[in-house]
């Protein structure tokens, strides 16, 4: 991750701007992860994780979690929330977190390797692509190419608006460009798209005149 990119998302964390964080499951983790076929017990690699409370919904339904965080005060408030007290270890370019089923790699992601996830069974990406520019988009989808396993099962969560109407984070990332990042290395279906614009005001007040959010089942070849 470039220094800009890094310095940018741990201020909003220092800062508790993060208005992308949700108190309630996401509704597209509850209804397509079944699509995945990860079964139960597996390990489950969710990136750039902030303190999501998916990772709360993954484990109650008796997945092992693996997520990737920068902010070292979005991983401790991770834990605070769910009334763990971690133990905290270095491992290599990362400081890895864990109690009960979750761990948190904390540090850049694009220093993840293929030894860090060795039995990963799938990916849930709602919050990763769409936090990246484009130039960073490409490197995003190298990595996953290289350091997920066959038959591996990515559910990614991206947005689609007109770019010019609004500066990201969350970040366009339009159809097209889902296939021309995975397509050489994974079979991509769009599994849903759906109007976001009419009933989320604060897009509305942005100005937007198109959004909406497409789900993605990646599946490496």
């Amino acid at each position: 991750m470039d220094a800009k990119c890094r310095e940018f998302w741990l201020q909003r964390w220092e800062e508790n701007n993060i208005g992308w964080h949700h108190q309630e499951f996401n509704s597209h983790l509850i209804g397509f992860w079944r699509r995945t076929a990860v079964p139960s017990g597996r390990l489950v690699l969710v990136p750039l994780c902030g303190k999501s409370r998916d990772m709360v919904w993954l484990a109650e339904r008796g997945y092992r979690v693996l997520g990737v965080e920068l902010s070292p005060l979005a991983v401790e408030a991770f834990f605070r929330e769910q009334d763990l007290i971690p133990e905290i270890r270095e491992q290599g370019p990362f400081q890895l977190w864990q109690a009960g089923p979750y761990q948190i790699l904390c540090g850049d992601i694009f220093k993840l390797q293929q030894t860090d996830i060795p039995d990963v069974a799938g990916v849930y990406d709602r919050a990763s692509l769409v936090a990246l520019d484009p130039a960073q988009r490409k490197s995003y989808a190298r990595l996953m190419s290289s350091i997920l396993p066959s038959e591996c099962p990515v559910l990614l969560v991206a947005m689609d608006y007109p770019q010019q109407e609004m500066s990201g984070p969350p970040y366009c990332v339009a159809p097209a460009e889902v296939q021309e990042l995975f397509s050489s290395a994974f079979k991509v279906s769009q599994l849903h798209d759906l109007d976001l614009l009419k009933d989320t005001a604060r897009y509305q007040d942005k100005g937007l005149s198109q959004l909406s959010e497409q789900i993605w089942l990646l599946r490496k070849r």
